[in-house]
């Protein structure tokens, strides 16, 4: 690693070449702002090079400009720019430090001065490429995490009784939303959606741990207040005596195609916008989130199956993108549901999504049953 010496007058940056060389630095002098330039848009560049001293009076493009330029340039925005200068007026001074430099001096160089510059300079540079290295392996870290949660997501189900099929799109690289579903018996389905409180990394471990115990717990349990029961104990023992506490909202529904009934139990949850030849239903909340109390005693629902009943099972993710107004957003969603069918997941995907910034994750299962 180097200092980049820019100046245009041979003697001055002599006189810092033999200087740097006494304290043990390497450099790599040019005359010119364009020399610079070119020198540090060169391939790998930003690796060999750990401070610029730029003088500000040159011909040419001026120090200030070059300064400017080089923050301009990829993988320079935090490279400490030192500027040299022969005038000490404040506006000079201004100048540089508003085009991007870490620091300023003056000519004649004052050695000890310029020295203590220079090691300020390289420790900031030593902790921004230790922060980026950091940032490197977190960011792998969370590309693995992604793949991982993503690998959980349940593969849609299609045969002649159902079709079960989702979006899931994360706001971030980690999502608090998640879904299942299960057939647990030829004729029997179990499908969840759960939303847990907050956003990334956190919300994230705690999807993923209630995910991992979903189909040993469907495939044991399989009714509805068996299964949030379930789940709500192993909440409460996961933060038990803990300063921290998280909860989920869910809904469980257990479809029996044979009987033509569907079971379930909303803990929380947004209602489920059911939609049949007779009409639109909602599946309202039946109890509380999921961890909240120890002793929650929820309570099952049942309603018929239809000839081509459709359910639309979402997080509030997809409310919000109509309105920060709960009700108003599912009254929006419970029109759109009406109008778009079985396309209204594409609806979503291509039309209302694009239009606005996601703020939070998005899911949503349809399932239609014949």
């Amino acid at each position: 690693m180097a200092i980049l010496i820019v100046d245009d007058e041979p003697v001055n940056t002599l006189v810092l070449e033999q200087l740097l060389h006494q304290h043990d630095y390497e450099t790599v002098s040019v005359s010119s702002g364009e020399e610079a330039l070119d020198l540090l848009m060169a391939p790998q560049a930003a690796s060999l090079y750990d401070l610029v001293l730029l003088d500000v009076e040159m011909p040419g493009i001026s120090g200030i400009e070059t300064c400017k330029r080089i923050r301009q340039m990829a993988d320079y925005e935090e490279m400490p720019v030192i500027m040299v200068s022969g005038r000490t007026d404040e506006k000079q001074i201004a100048e540089g430090l508003d085009a991007g430099a870490s620091d300023y001096t003056t000519k004649p160089i004052k050695v000890t001065e310029l020295l203590a510059r220079i090691r300020s300079a390289l420790r900031y540079k030593a902790a921004v490429d230790e922060r980026k290295i950091y940032e490197a392996r977190l960011q792998y870290d969370l590309d693995l995490a992604q793949k991982i949660q993503q690998s959980a997501l349940t593969p849609p189900i299609s045969n002649e009784e159902i079709d079960v099929r989702a979006l899931y799109l994360p706001s971030k690289k980690l999502a608090g939303d998640m879904y299942a579903w299960f057939q647990v018996a030829p004729d029997r389905y179990g499908v969840i959606i759960f939303d847990v409180m907050g956003h990334g990394v956190s919300s994230a471990l705690i999807t993923m741990g209630i995910r991992s115990i979903l189909p040993g717990l469907v495939g044991n349990v399989q009714y509805p207040v068996d299964v949030m029961t379930e789940l709500n104990r192993q909440m409460t023992f996961l933060f038990s005596g803990d300063d921290m506490h998280s909860y989920f909202t869910a809904v469980y529904c257990y479809i029996d195609t044979t009987k033509r009934r569907i079971e379930y139990v909303n803990a929380g949850h947004p209602p489920v916008i059911v939609s049949s030849k007779e009409g639109n239903c909602r599946l309202e909340t039946t109890g509380v989130p999921v961890g909240m109390f120890e002793e929650p005693n929820y309570e099952s629902k049942e309603i018929d199956i239809t000839t081509d009943m459709t359910l639309h099972m979402y997080t509030d993710g997809l409310m919000e993108c109509y309105s920060k107004d709960i009700d108003d957003g599912i009254r929006w969603l419970e029109k759109d549901v009406g109008t778009y069918g079985l396309d209204y997941s594409r609806h979503v995907a291509e039309q209302l999504v694009p239009k606005i910034e996601i703020e939070d994750d998005l899911c949503l299962v349809t399932v239609k049953i014949t």
